[in-house]
């Protein structure tokens, strides 16, 4: 099979690491600028609502993953949106909520933003905001993906006038190669270039929300926009994996589901964790399988975890007993498949600076195109992030409740060695996201290779109930088989498949004067890029 080109990039002065080209370059022209991290991630973050429409933007939800070097401390903001005040409880429909406006909660990447921004950064919010006004107004380029997406949800999007209009010519979808111009987004963002990400909410593109949450029946209030949902600072989950510290994500993401599975297949020599082969694509099939199938039966609330005795899913005994049942599965397969000879809708950025603080920012709109509507006159996709909770069990953490989080797949995950921070990596891709950064994790640790060979690696994803997304032609027969003995069925993806996650990794230099290398899934449209050279 034709091998598809991975895009990576080496740089003494830091690196950014995204899925669009332009959102890139912001994070690079930020970084040249004499901004930090901070300041580079939030610039590319803001691009990839523009660039990227249909994955995220600033009418969804951003989750981010810090590690300030000064300091030596890693945390994790919580940019959770929120359910509409106006929710009633008795009356929960009895199916998720999924389109139109009525699907959407209290935007909340504008707030998350703003705060690390203004709270870390070294430049103004006007500057960072910069290049996703000039992408809005100049356009970007459809790619192929982009196009697919817009071709697949036609049918939805055409019932928004607002998205027709720039999305679509003859009313159908822009095809590849033409150019998308946002005229009213841009506009947008210059209003909070100007007056301050806060007029997103108390300000005149708030009022114009409002007046389009009444006209289209939509749920949001003033009630709910007056309460500006800031995120909030949580410790990050910490753990191991062989000789690597592990940190992520705590609840309401999945960080717990990405621990799990580790314990889980550390049990396992290293040697044999090769899911190319049959045994080592087994067990990690396995071990995916019980950590979402755990997830879904031990649900947290992110404001009771620290204090709740139920950390099962972090704890490693937990884990050795998971493997222990796992061996049974391996034990039957080894006589048919001996092990080989061995030899000595959802985005993700990464970022570092030239000083070693990384941030790594998960953001998104929910499902694809979000809710299919825009913002009328402010050129957003509104999120359907209403779909993201529990209708029918009211005991569950997150069944719907008025000004309620979200349930969250992300993941961002920092991974250090003696001490010092040695790669950041992080995935779009819901349930998805957990399992394709455990991929390359042991791709990384226990056969090390390089960072784009781990990154673009063929992929697969089992679920809680056993149906197994494979990207079946890059993987062999036996493989095949040895996952369809053992009870999975088997749904196949093409190769590269988007479906399964979009990995955005940054390797830090083991000693001073080394590069960063940063590398982009080659699954969508991203690059990675550092800066050539400094201005201050």
């Amino acid at each position: 099979m034709k091998k598809t080109k991975v895009f990576s990039a080496k740089s003494v002065y830091g690196m950014v690491s995204t899925a669009s080209k332009p959102a890139t370059e912001a994070g690079v022209k930020m970084l040249e600028k004499g901004g930090n991290a901070v300041d580079a991630a939030v610039a590319a973050a803001l691009c990839l609502g523009v660039t990227e429409p249909q994955a995220s933007g600033i009418g969804g939800q951003s989750m981010a993953l810090f590690y300030l070097k000064e300091t030596g401390r890693a945390f994790a903001l919580d940019g959770s949106s929120r359910a509409p005040f106006n929710i009633q409880p008795m009356k929960t429909p009895e199916k998720p909520i999924a389109l139109g406006l009525k699907s959407t909660t209290v935007p909340s990447t504008p707030a998350t933003l703003g705060y690390m921004q203004e709270t870390y950064g070294r430049l103004t919010f006007a500057e960072v905001v910069e290049p996703a006004i000039q992408a809005a107004k100049e356009g970007f380029i459809v790619s192929p993906l982009v196009y697919r997406l817009l071709k697949k949800e036609a049918a939805h999007l055409r019932e928004d006038p607002f998205i027709v209009k720039n999305f679509f010519e003859n009313n159908e979808p822009k095809r590849t190669g033409t150019i998308i111009r946002q005229p009213e987004l841009a506009n947008c963002l210059q209003t909070m270039a100007r007056k301050g990400w806060q007029d997103f909410y108390v300000g005149s593109i708030g009022r114009k929300i409002i007046k389009d949450m009444k006209k289209r029946d939509g749920l949001i209030t003033e009630a709910d926009l007056c309460q500006i949902p800031l995120p909030v600072e949580r410790e990050v989950l910490s753990s191991s994996y062989r000789d690597y510290d592990i940190y992520t994500f705590p609840p309401p993401g999945a960080g717990r589901v990405l621990i799990q599975i580790l314990n889980t297949l550390e049990a396992f020599p290293p040697e044999i964790m090769n899911t190319e082969e049959p045994i080592g694509a087994v067990i990690s099939a396995l071990a995916f399988q019980f950590a979402l199938t755990d997830r879904q039966r031990l649900p947290i609330h992110p404001d009771y975890y620290l204090q709740t005795v139920n950390k099962l899913m972090c704890d490693k005994d937990y884990a050795a007993e998971i493997a222990s049942l796992i061996s049974i599965y391996k034990s039957s397969l080894e006589e048919k498949y001996p092990p080989p000879p061995t030899s000595g809708e959802t985005t993700h950025l990464s970022v570092s600076d030239k000083d070693g603080n990384a941030v790594g920012i998960t953001q998104s709109i929910e499902l694809v195109f979000g809710s299919k509507r825009m913002a009328s006159g402010l050129g957003f996709f509104y999120n359907n992030y209403m779909s993201a909770f529990e209708y029918k069990n009211m005991t569950h953490p997150y069944f719907l409740l008025p000004g309620g989080k979200p349930w969250s797949s992300v993941a961002p995950t920092l991974i250090f060695k003696n001490g010092s921070p040695r790669y950041l990596l992080g995935s779009p891709g819901s349930s998805r996201i957990s399992t394709s950064l455990a991929q390359v994790i042991t791709r990384l640790v226990d056969r090390k290779e390089s960072l784009d060979s781990a990154i673009a690696a063929p992929r697969f994803h089992s679920s809680d109930t056993a149906k197994l997304l494979i990207e079946k032609l890059r993987f062999n027969d036996d493989v095949i088989n040895a996952l369809t003995t053992t009870g999975f069925e088997l749904k196949k993806r093409g190769a590269y498949s988007f479906y399964l996650g979009c990995v955005q990794g940054i390797q830090f230099p083991e000693k001073e004067g080394e590069p960063f290398y940063g590398v982009a899934d080659p699954r969508r449209d991203g690059t990675a890029a550092g800066p050539k050279s400094l201005t201050q």
